[in-house]
C-alpha cells in the first residue's frame, strides 16, 4: 500500500546539482538555448519556496490554536468568577473602569441586559433639524424612538458609573459566549475529524513549474507519459522531494495555472 503523504514529508527544497541538471535538460527536452534561464528560474522558485516554507512551519498548528483559544476562555471565566466575589471596596474600586466600558459598549446593549434597572440608556425620539442636534421639544407622544448611540455618551458614562461591577460581569460573559462558538468553530473547519489534507507546497510548486515550462515555448500537460509531467517529477526528485503521485496531482495543478493565467491576461 502506498504510503499517504503529508505536507510535512516535503523538506524545504534544495537547489539542483549540476549532474541532474543535464539529465533533466536531456530527459525532457530542454534545449541548451533555455537551459540556463529555466535553472535561474528554478533556483528562484526554489529560494521563495524555502522562505516561504520556513515561515509557514514556525506558524502553530489547528490543535495548538485550539488549545490556545481553551486556555483564553478559562482566564476568562477566571476574571468573571474573581469580579463576582468583589466586596464593597472592590466595587467602589471598579468605578474606574467607566472611561473604557462607557464608549465601548452600546446604549442598546446596556438596555436589553439590564431591562428592570432605571439607570439604562433610553431610547429618544430622532433630533429636530431646525434646532440642530437637540432633541425635538414637543416630539409627539407616539413618535418613533431610537437608541442614538451619538446621543447616549453620557447615559452609558453614568449607567457604567452606577453599575460598574454587574456591567463588566455581563461584556465578560458575552465576551465568554463568543470564544465558546470559537472552539466550536474549529470543529467544523475542513478535516477536523481527520481526513486526507491537501499536499498545498507540492500542488503551488507543480504550478510553478508548468509556468516555467510554458515560457520556454513547451504545451502544458497532464498525460503521466509527458515531457511536462516528466520535467516536473524529475525536478521534484532533484530537489528532494517525494514524486509519487505527482503525475495525478497535474490535472488540478494545470487546471489552476490555466485559471491563473486567464486573471493575468484580462
Amino acid at each position: 500500500m502506498a504510503k499517504r503523504l503529508r505536507n510535512e514529508d516535503f523538506p524545504i527544497p534544495k537547489r539542483i546539482q549540476d549532474i541532474d541538471w543535464e539529465a533533466i535538460c536531456r530527459t525532457s527536452g530542454i534545449s541548451r538555448q533555455h537551459a540556463q534561464s529555466v535553472r535561474k528560474g528554478l533556483d528562484d522558485l526554489f529560494d521563495a519556496f524555502a522562505t516561504w516554507m520556513r515561515n509557514e512551519r514556525t506558524l502553530p498548528d489547528r490543535g495548538s490554536d485550539r488549545e490556545r483559544v481553551k486556555e483564553a476562555l478559562s482566564h476568562i471565566q477566571e476574571a468573571v468568577t474573581a469580579i463576582s466575589r468583589l466586596g464593597p471596596s472592590g466595587h467602589l474600586a471598579f468605578k474606574a473602569v467607566s472611561p473604557f466600558l462607557a464608549p465601548m459598549l452600546t446604549a442598546q446593549w446596556m438596555n436589553e441586559s439590564f431591562p428592570n434597572d432605571d439607570w439604562a440608556p433610553q431610547k429618544s425620539s430622532l433630533p429636530d433639524e431646525s434646532t440642530g442636534w437637540r432633541e425635538a421639544p414637543r416630539a409627539p407622544i407616539r413618535a418613533s424612538k431610537y437608541f442614538i448611540e451619538e446621543h447616549s455618551l453620557e447615559a452609558r458614562y453614568q449607567f457604567v458609573g452606577h453599575a460598574p461591577v454587574r456591567t463588566t460581569d455581563a461584556a465578560l460573559k458575552e465576551i465568554e459566549k463568543g470564544v465558546n462558538n470559537v472552539l466550536h468553530a474549529f470543529d467544523l473547519q475542513p478535516r477536523s475529524k481527520g481526513g486526507q489534507e491537501p499536499l498545498y507546497f507540492r500542488h503551488y510548486m507543480i504550478v510553478n513549474l508548468v509556468e516555467i515550462w510554458v515560457e520556454i515555448g513547451k504545451r502544458p500537460s497532464s498525460s503521466p507519459n509527458s515531457l511536462c509531467t516528466s520535467f516536473c517529477e524529475s525536478v521534484a526528485a532533484a530537489m528532494g522531494w517525494p514524486s509519487e503521485g505527482l503525475s495525478s496531482a497535474m490535472p488540478d495543478a494545470i487546471k489552476h495555472w490555466r485559471y491563473l493565467a486567464r486573471k493575468i491576461t484580462r
